[in-house]
């Protein structure tokens, strides 16, 4: 064998430099396992779509205490007489809050989707609050009969003042039972086991009793002797019975979500520290 023969070998046994650099590349293109930090960034993703739902509960429970609120302070403001129920306060400036609050209500409910280990609790908590969105936007579009308006809605032009005022009932019926709902089954079923659990489900059952006496005492009024009506009308019971059902819907769905955000950020921390000792 001759030397140039010799050093031909030699350099094939070596391989050409290209095909070295190549395997580097293969070696660094590979996917590699991943670091702590994404599974820390999904994590804080997936806190903040929680934060975002307790948010969309909040709206829920702050537009409730807004719409009795307002209502009796356009009242107060212009030293006029409360009106015998909240949906009388459709024929006054009010109209536009009243509208607004109860459509934008109706859109939460109908967005929300509900919080419980259970798929079953669930989907009872989607389908009520597709219920109250429901009932709630009737109550905005159909109004009670006007007494001294020759102006009629959409809805009244279309079907007469007697049907809307019908449906506008059926709407208001479905949309109270729906918030007592929520406070006696919904709730309680979603309660956090942490400190003051049992505290918080004794909170929601009294907020559903309240409503669910509302309810009640509303009912009863209807069928009134009209002297007893007549009688006690100027204390407005009506007004107030419904403000003290989504008075108490509301209180009780603010204490669900702080429970909620307590317990969520609570664990969010516990996670975060965990992956952090995890971190090479």
């Amino acid at each position: 064998m001759t030397v140039r023969q010799a050093m031909r070998k030699r350099r094939a046994s070596f391989g050409p430099p290209q095909d070295t650099i190549s395997a580097q590349g293969a070696v660094m293109a590979q996917p590699r396992t991943p670091a702590p930090l994404p599974e820390h960034s999904t994590g804080r993703a997936s806190h903040e779509l929680v934060v975002s739902f307790l948010t969309t509960g909040r709206a829920i429970a702050l537009l409730g205490l807004f719409l009795p609120a307002s209502m009796l302070a356009w009242s107060l403001m212009t030293r006029s007489s409360i009106r015998g129920s909240l949906s009388e306060y459709y024929y006054t400036p009010v109209r536009d809050l009243m509208v607004g609050t109860l459509i934008t209500m109706a859109l939460f409910l109908w967005s929300y989707r509900g919080f419980s280990d259970r798929d079953d609790d669930l989907r009872a908590d989607r389908r009520v609050g597709k219920i109250a969105s429901v009932a709630a936007a009737i109550i905005a579009f159909a109004p009670i009969t006007p007494r001294n308006d020759d102006r009629c809605t959409l809805v009244q032009c279309i079907i007469g003042d007697r049907s809307a005022a019908f449906i506008h009932g059926i709407g208001a019926s479905a949309f109270f039972i729906c918030l007592a709902v929520f406070c006696l089954v919904l709730l309680p079923r979603s309660v956090v086991s942490s400190h003051g659990a049992l505290r918080r489900v004794r909170i929601y059952l009294t907020c559903g009793w309240i409503i669910v006496a509302a309810i009640v005492f509303i009912g009863i009024w209807q069928f009134l002797p009209a002297e007893i009506v007549f009688a006690l009308g100027h204390f407005r019971p009506v007004f107030w019975a419904e403000a003290a059902a989504i008075v108490a819907f509301s209180f009780a769905w603010i204490v669900r979500g702080r429970a909620l955000g307590e317990a969520i950020n609570r664990n969010y921390q516990l996670t975060r520290a965990d992956v952090v000792r995890a971190a090479p």
